[in-house]
């Protein structure tokens, strides 16, 4: 690939990188990479990849090796990012080259199996996507997780996107304004811990699990990944909580718990319509419902679809080289997922 170059770059210099692209998402931020990356036993790597002297991309590589072999999987988790707030969108060609470059480092010389999934609000179809991908080496892959979300657009005013409402949800915003709700907004350790009483009360109500906690997200937020948490109260008694993250050009929607009192007066609406009007004028993009899954969670699904958002998927590639390495790494992780369902 003449005048195609792949660097890496240090830590200290990923924040002004990653900054420059405006499908930036929080799981490409130093404060969320490097701790996401130590969880699972890896180390996070940053990369940048120029053409005569442009940059084009850039990303956060989560390697872990296995201990003897010393290679193992290479994840890129939302990324990698290729739309620079001060270029045209990246077209076919362009980020087929792209994932050539990643593929050509991780994989042919590093000897990695590689994963990747590109970040949602970059807006690129999912077919069309899987097309460049195969031309660049890469296949379909369930060893990742896809991300199907949509996102409100944060250039409306309030009462454009209030017209825009499905009818059902308008009403129960309505009738939530009507209950006198009163609102906290924060992230202070008072504000953290009120959060998580109702988030595990929710969840041991539900019987539902999570891979990344609350705690943890609260634990890593800095500088580049701006956590707000905002909770409806009425009477003293706090009937639900949101926590949402400014990232880059963004606001995404991490996690959410209403309690049955709060249920009752559409509690969740009221704190959902805070949470996008409060990031209205900020000069942000988009407001990321936090992923819907119309299968296993239908009524959160019919929630959010009702903002009548703009809908995105992406789903994870991989790329592996032939030969003993990859066949072992690949045995090994079959071999750890058999045991952990055992």
């Amino acid at each position: 690939m003449s005048g195609m170059i792949l660097r890496f770059v240090s830590a200290d210099e990923w924040p002004a990188l990653a900054s420059q692209f405006s499908d930036l998402t929080f799981e490409q931020t130093l404060a969320y990479a490097v701790p996401a990356a130590a969880r699972i036993g890896g180390k996070a790597l940053f990369v940048k990849i120029e053409e005569d002297g442009r940059l084009l991309a850039a990303a956060c590589v989560r390697i872990r090796a296995l201990p003897v072999l010393k290679r193992g999987i290479a994840w890129i988790a939302s990324g990698p990012l290729t739309q620079r707030r001060d270029a045209s969108p990246t077209n076919d060609v362009a980020l087929k080259r792209i994932l050539v470059a990643l593929r050509e480092q991780f994989v042919l010389r590093d000897r990695y199996i590689l994963r990747l999934r590109l970040p949602g609000i970059a807006f690129i179809d999912p077919e069309r996507f899987a097309q460049v991908a195969m031309a660049a080496g890469f296949s379909a892959t369930t060893r990742g997780t896809s991300y199907h979300s949509l996102a409100v657009d944060l250039h409306k005013t309030a009462d454009q996107l209030e017209g825009a409402l499905d009818r059902k949800w308008r009403t129960n915003l309505r009738f939530a304004a009507k209950q006198g709700l009163s609102l906290d907004r924060g992230n202070t350790p008072a504000m953290r811990a009120r959060f998580i009483a109702l988030f595990n009360a929710v969840q041991s109500a539900k019987g539902f699990q999570i891979d990344i906690t609350p705690e943890f997200h609260f634990a890593i937020a800095g500088p580049g990944y701006d956590l707000t948490i905002l909770i409806a109260t009425q009477d003293g008694q706090d009937l639900a909580g949101i926590v949402i993250a400014t990232v880059g050009n963004s606001v995404i929607y991490l996690f959410g718990a209403t309690a049955e009192a709060g249920r009752e007066k559409c509690a969740g609406y009221f704190l959902t319509w805070e949470g996008i009007t409060s990031s209205l004028g900020r000069g942000l993009d988009w407001y990321d419902m936090g992923g819907i899954d119309p299968t296993a969670n239908p009524d959160v699904y019919r929630f959010k679809k009702r903002l009548n958002g703009k809908h995105f998927l992406a789903n994870p590639v991989e790329a592996r080289g032939s030969g003993p390495v990859f066949a072992l790494v690949a045995s090994l992780e079959r071999l750890r997922d058999r045991v952990r369902q055992r």
